[in-house]
C-alpha cells in the first residue's frame, strides 16, 4: 500500500505561507502603537523661605504617533485590572503654576511634567482611607486609553 502525501505538504506549505503573513504584519504595526511612559520623582520648592516638596509627574511619548492626554490621576490598585479604581482625579487647579496644561497633545518625544504639593496630597489620601502602598498614577488620553505607573508614597 502506497499513501500519497501530496495534498498534505501543499496544505502545511499553505499554513506556513499564511503564518508568515500574519506575523510579519503584527511587527510592522507594534511600533505604530500610542506608548506614554509615565514617571514621577519628588523635587523641592523654595517659597517664602520654606522648603515644600513636590510629586513631579513627568509623561513621555515613547511612541511614533501623537498623544493628547486628557487627566492625570491616582488610582487605587487592585488584583484585578477591571476592579481598578480611579480615586483621585488631579483637576488644573491642583497642579503648581508651573505644570504643563490640561489637555495637552504630546508629539513624539515631547514630554509634559506636572507637580503637585506632596504634603497636602498625602493628607487627602489619608482622609479617604485608602492602604497608601495600594495606591498608583494615572494618564488618560482622550480616546480613553489609560497608562499606568506604580507609586510609592515617601
Amino acid at each position: 500500500m502506497i499513501i500519497d502525501l501530496g495534498n498534505v505538504w501543499d496544505a502545511l506549505s499553505a499554513i506556513g505561507t499564511i503564518a508568515v503573513v500574519i506575523v510579519s504584519l503584527y511587527l510592522a504595526r507594534r511600533d505604530y502603537g500610542k506608548k506614554l511612559e509615565v514617571d514621577y520623582w519628588i523635587s523641592y520648592k523654595i517659597f517664602s523661605g520654606e522648603k515644600i516638596s513636590l510629586w513631579s509627574i513627568d509623561l513621555v511619548n515613547i511612541g511614533s504617533v501623537p498623544v493628547k492626554i486628557y487627566e492625570v490621576g491616582i488610582y487605587q490598585k487592585s488584583w484585578l485590572r477591571k476592579r481598578r479604581k480611579k480615586i483621585i482625579f488631579m483637576m488644573p487647579r491642583d497642579f503648581e503654576y508651573e505644570s504643563a496644561k490640561l489637555p495637552i497633545l504630546l508629539n513624539p518625544q515631547e514630554d509634559a511634567t506636572y507637580f503637585i504639593a506632596k504634603n497636602e496630597w498625602i493628607t487627602k489620601i489619608k482622609e479617604l482611607g485608602i492602604n497608601q502602598r495600594k495606591i498608583g498614577l494615572y494618564a488618560r488620553d482622550t480616546t480613553g486609553k489609560y497608562y499606568f505607573r506604580k507609586f510609592l508614597l515617601e
